[in-house]
């Protein structure tokens, strides 16, 4: 099954978690160790209001606050070392991982390790909004 199928599998898996007046808004498919997948969905409101839920590779809620903030630290890696790259992202949707993350840094010269110093507070930000809206008791 390719990532696409799985992003759309996960996506069908994550809509029922969606509160009355709330919509899906993304699924980030993250690989924070080798073989283990989790899949951040985003969901937001007609308010801007957003809140998170982790799923795994079988569209089972996850819970374990470690992996869940791995999984968001190593997106948001990814998404920053992308943009310092220029890499084109496309509609396909690419599997952020570790590997993914250095092959960036092997291609971007050490333009990209400046980016992500930079970039660390806006990570914590975004982990602990992840945790604080979460729609589940993390563990």
């Amino acid at each position: 099954m390719s990532l696409s199928e799985d992003v759309g599998r996960i996506a069908e898996a994550a809509a029922q978690y969606a509160a009355h007046g709330e919509e899906l808004a993304a699924v980030v498919p993250v690989e924070p160790a080798s073989g283990e997948r989790v899949y951040l969905c985003a969901f937001t409101q007609a308010d801007g209001t957003q809140s998170w839920l982790g799923l795994d590779d079988r569209g089972a809620p996850l819970k374990n606050r470690t992996l869940i903030r791995d999984a968001a630290s190593i997106a948001a890696l990814v998404e920053i070392a992308e943009e310092s790259a220029a890499v084109p992202t496309g509609d396909e949707p690419r599997l952020a991982s570790p590997a993914y993350l250095d092959s960036l840094g092997a291609v971007a010269n050490g333009n990209v390790a400046g980016a992500l110093q930079s970039a660390l507070p806006a990570i914590d930000e975004l982990t602990r909004d992840l945790e604080l809206n979460y729609k589940l008791e993390l563990e």
